[in-house]
């Protein structure tokens, strides 16, 4: 049985990162993931993204040298063995979630009162917040909820 992992990064999204940029950094992700056999959901919150990354180590160091590290920057905060893939179905799920919204996920009405704070959340928090998100989402497409948004933009869940 292969020994997995999942990291979590987090960074600033560019300020001019449009509805098309996030299109393609989804298209890369899934591509990058797909080859490399990692899974995995990235959260848009606030100006910052929450990115979470799961699969064999080696792997998921290589999806993140494709996506991420040539682009942006993004700082793992959290990297830790896990004993199965918490988004085994999906090559990349994506949610745009505000800030408002994530403080109330997370019972901490002040964890997101400025678009610098995402950068500092705890590694808890973040993993708690995306494993919500994701579940949450996971619920809504399984009800046909995103199966519109899949049609028309091409950035459904997976």
């Amino acid at each position: 049985m292969e020994d997995l992992i999942h990291v979590i990064y987090v960074g600033a999204a560019s300020p001019e990162l449009s509805d098309h940029d996030t299109a393609e950094l989804l298209r890369e992700a899934r591509k990058a993931n797909r080859r490399n056999d990692v899974s995995g959901m990235m959260l848009y919150v606030g100006g910052c993204l929450l990115l979470l990354l799961e699969g064999e180590a080696h792997k998921v160091d290589a999806a993140y040298q494709e996506i991420v590290a040539p682009k942006r920057e993004l700082r793992a905060i959290l990297r830790e063995p896990v004993a199965e893939r918490e988004f085994p179905d999906w090559i990349m799920g994506f949610e745009a979630v505000a800030p408002t919204e994530a403080a109330r996920l997370l019972g901490d009405p002040l964890a997101f009162d400025s678009a610098s704070r995402l950068g500092h959340i705890e590694p808890r928090s973040a993993s708690t917040l995306l494993s919500i998100v994701g579940r949450r989402r996971w619920q809504s497409d399984r009800s046909g909820m995103f199966r519109a948004i899949r049609r028309t933009t091409g950035t459904g869940p997976r």
